[in-house]
């Protein structure tokens, strides 16, 4: 009879111990999960700036025109040509005024779903 009341013990011990892991683990899942979509979200970010960056300097130098929409895969390399898929696309609206002042809006957008990532407003003397 002795025997039987320890191994029931051990039994409930153990099952007890299970739950304990099985909530720690989905809790660990959770935390995995949304630590991904930050990192894709700071991804996009920091691309996104990087892209807005790179069209502000080339709107400041003369060698972009309004109105174009620029495409580029998730390594940041031109997706025009047709063969690589877009991640990310740029739009720029550039407004000179006759007393010299250049206004500038670029935005980035995610590709995928057309989410408005990062955009610029600025303004320059030419």
């Amino acid at each position: 009879m002795k025997q039987g009341r320890k191994s029931n013990l051990f039994l409930m011990e153990l099952m007890i111990a299970l739950l304990i892991f099985a909530v720690c683990a989905s809790v660990c899942a959770a935390i995995i999960a949304k630590a991904s979509v930050s990192i894709t979200e700071s991804r996009d970010m920091s691309n996104a700036l990087i892209l807005a960056q790179n069209h502000a300097e080339l709107i400041k130098s003369g060698n972009e025109t309004e109105g174009n929409t620029f495409k580029y895969n998730a390594d940041l390399i031109s997706a025009d040509s047709g063969s690589e898929e877009a991640a990310y696309y740029v739009v720029s609206e550039i407004s000179a005024s006759d007393n010299g002042l250049t206004e500038y809006k670029i935005e980035v957008f995610r590709e995928a779903d057309s989410k408005l990532i990062y955009t610029i407003d600025s303004a320059f003397c030419s």
